[in-house]
């Protein structure tokens, strides 16, 4: 086991001598951590090595190129799972002239629900599957599978075949919901994680948008054919399966617990940090060891770094263990509640996607089938604005309750931060909801208020999806990867049920009442379950912490 000493490079990283250190008492639990010394300065965890393979200490244009590599893969998934909707009188039109009538219209909303349920699905696979082969080879082989997906929409010759080739689109990108954030969580360390998770999520959801604005226009000026949908975002999954294979190195970095001052920092396979005192280790944790600062290191060539296959020590047991671990979040209150509140979240937002094209089409508004998608432009401005919303204000937010206790940070000091994007939530879905279900009370230029509604959503989503991994990584650290699995799938999975049966809830409730409801439920979950876990959740986490001991003993 590595320890540290006042005079040891590692410590200096941290910014602290000993006696800064001991300034305030940190209590031993799961998700309190000492980020910050008694002059302010930030310490850097998880703790880097000095091994050029660790992504903690790549240089900045190089995790950037990483970024972008999983952006324009995120690009290309969020965007052909949500376009569809925009073609659905194209393509309900072609499939009732080759049925002769006999094709069942309403049923073309499972191109648009069905994607969601398999993302979740998506997520339930290949997470743990990285904990055994490695993140790049999961990343190349879902880069190459969603290319085949799009190209099989794209050349399908009935709805049987075009629903399988998007269920199986939704299996391949729903690893931009949980494992592309957890590649992101390699390679930063904890102060700045908000903004690196925020840019990416509003940097994948504003090229998204973007394209979806454009797509309609290139769809109408190649001859108004929906495949060309798919052509056009194949595209794009072809780039980003160029960037996977020479931009993307393998970023899962095993590390080896590491001693300061009695306190033993762990780094788990998700990159997320918990703190214990030492004489609380396992025995397992006692002969392992980390290269000595003084031992040379051998830089690997850049070819060797892009090599498809990481196989991983104990990796089948790992693989398991992730499953074991996801049964177990079940049974934290804190993860339950932002699973619901994320379910909710994602089920508005494939709600909307159903409807909005019928409602712009319709009268008085009358929009042409590649002015529809003009309704994204509102969701593109919603994503800039999430990432300066987002990725300044909870690093800040976060920091400045950090300050106010000392150095110490809680994980319950991420908590304030749902606030305000659940009440954006709230605002878009009840906008949406009174403007398109009362077209007639708007016209002219009230379709305004759909691109507005879709702006304040969008904004809302990016950013609690932002602030959701960095809430599990911080409250959960032992088990936040399986968390995070569990909820980016569950969400997925329990937002399915919401959006293959909210054509039904519009025809009980009507469609105004319908959008008003689902807005209330999200933001009463949002502020009922945060307050409490705010003013609570960290004498749950201290049962949490005993028991924990009590295992690893």
């Amino acid at each position: 086991m590595a320890t540290a000493t006042p005079s040891s490079p590692r410590t200096d990283d941290f910014g602290a001598s000993k006696k800064a250190i001991d300034a305030v008492e940190v209590e031993q639990i799961e998700g309190t951590v000492r980020l910050f010394d008694s002059d302010g300065h930030i310490r850097k965890l998880p703790v880097p090595s000095k091994d050029p393979t660790d992504p903690l200490t790549w240089s900045t244009w190089k995790r950037c190129l990483v970024l972008l590599s999983l952006s324009i893969f995120g690009v290309a998934g969020f965007g052909v799972v949500q376009s569809p909707p925009l073609f659905f009188s194209q393509i309900i039109a072609e499939y009732e002239r080759e049925t002769r009538g006999r094709f069942d219209a309403p049923s073309i909303a499972q191109l648009a629900s069905y994607p969601s349920l398999c993302m979740g699905v998506g997520n339930f696979l290949f997470v743990p599957l990285s904990m055994m082969v490695g993140r790049r080879a999961v990343f190349l082989f879902n880069n190459i599978l969603m290319l085949a997906a799009i190209i099989w929409a794209a050349k399908s010759d009935n709805f049987t075949s075009h629903l399988a080739a998007r269920c199986l689109q939704g299996l391949t990108c729903g690893i931009s919901d949980c494992l592309l954030p957890i590649i992101v969580l390699d390679m930063t360390f904890l102060h700045r994680r908000g903004v690196w998770m925020s840019i990416y999520w509003a940097g994948t959801a504003a090229g998204s948008t973007a394209l979806l604005v454009a797509v309609p226009f290139v769809v109408q000026g190649t001859g108004s054919n929906w495949r060309t949908n798919y052509w056009f975002w194949s595209g794009f999954s072809a780039l980003s399966l160029i960037f996977a294979i020479f931009c993307l190195p393998e970023t899962f970095f095993p590390r080896a617990p590491f001693l300061i001052d009695g306190q033993l920092v762990i780094t788990d396979q998700y990159g997320n940090v918990s703190v214990i005192a030492a004489e609380d280790a396992p025995d397992s944790m006692q002969d392992q060891q980390l290269s000595s600062d003084d031992e040379p290191i051998h830089s690997e060539s850049y070819l060797r770094a892009l090599r498809p296959f990481h196989l991983q020590q104990q990796g089948l047991k790992k693989l398991l263990a992730t499953y074991a671990e996801m049964a177990l979040s079940l049974l934290n209150p804190s993860i339950v509640w932002v699973l619901i509140l994320n379910s909710l979240l994602f089920g508005g937002l494939v709600s909307q996607s159903l409807t909005y094209a019928t409602q712009l089409e319709s009268p008085p508004w009358n929009f042409s089938s590649a002015a529809v998608g003009t309704a994204q432009a509102g969701s593109f401005i919603g994503a800039l604005v999430a990432l300066g919303l987002c990725g300044t204000t909870v690093d800040r937010l976060s920091g400045f309750i950090t300050r106010r206790n000392g150095g110490v940070r809680e994980a319950e000091h991420v908590l304030p931060n749902f606030i305000l994007p659940s009440c954006l939530a709230f605002a878009g879905l009840v906008l949406y909801g009174i403007v398109a279900g009362n077209p007639e009370k708007h016209p002219g230029a009230g379709w305004i208020g759909i691109h507005v509604s879709f702006g304040l959503y969008y904004c809302a989503f990016i950013s609690i999806s932002a602030i959701t991994g960095v809430w599990i990584g911080e409250a959960t650290p032992h088990w936040s990867g399986a968390a995070l699995m569990l909820v980016c799938g569950g969400r997925n999975a329990l937002g399915f049920a919401i959006s293959n049966n909210f054509l039904r809830w519009i025809s009980s409730q009507g469609f105004q009442n319908a959008y008003i409801e689902l807005g209330g439920a999200l933001f009463a979950v949002a502020i009922i379950g945060a307050v409490p876990l705010f003013l609570w959740n960290k004498k749950l986490r201290r049962v949490l912490t005993t028991k924990l001991r009590f295992e690893l003993k």
